[in-house]
This record gives structure tokens, sequence and C-alpha cells, in this order.
């Protein structure tokens, strides 16, 4: 979210325990929802996905958390990684 914009800065407070985070967020965030419950999603899935769960395709992204990291929708697909959704935001 940091990188494309969505937020200027966040600090961890407490990271060794359960902890919390600060966000300090842009004003550009309409609604941001993490899901309790892990779905499994294959790379060539990721496209319905996003057309699900987003509201128009060209705005917002979905955030995957894949063997190489936490990653939005458009960097698994370029990258052709599956994962866990972890939740959405736009």
């Amino acid at each position: 979210m940091k990188y494309r914009g969505y937020i200027k800065n966040f600090e961890v407070h407490d990271p060794h325990r359960v902890g919390r985070i600060t966000v300090d967020l842009q004003g550009r965030v309409n609604d941001c929802r993490a899901l309790t419950y892990r779905q499994d999603i294959k790379a060539k899935d990721i496209e319905k996905y996003k057309t699900l769960k987003l509201p128009i395709r060209q705005w917002g992204y979905v955030v995957i958390s894949t063997p190489d990291g936490v990653l939005d929708h458009e960097e698994a697909i370029q990258r052709n990684v599956g994962g866990q959704v972890l939740g959405y935001f736009h």
C-alpha cells in the first residue's frame, strides 16, 4: 500500500507479541477488508477473483501471501505465483 501511494507510513508496536500497527493514511483508501479465513488461490484464478471482489477493474488491489512474499495481485500475476488471499483495498 505504501509503494502504491495509499499510505504515508506505518509503525509496528511490540512486534514480538501480538502488538499493533499504526498506519498514516493518505486519504485515498475507500474500503479495506482483511479476510479472517485464508482463501487459497492459483495464479490463473487471480484475475477472476479480482473482478468479483473489487468494485471496478482498474481500481484497487488484492493482497496475496505467496512463497515470494506478500504481493499485490499485479505482481503475483507478473511472477505467475499463487498463494493465500489476505485481503483487498480500494
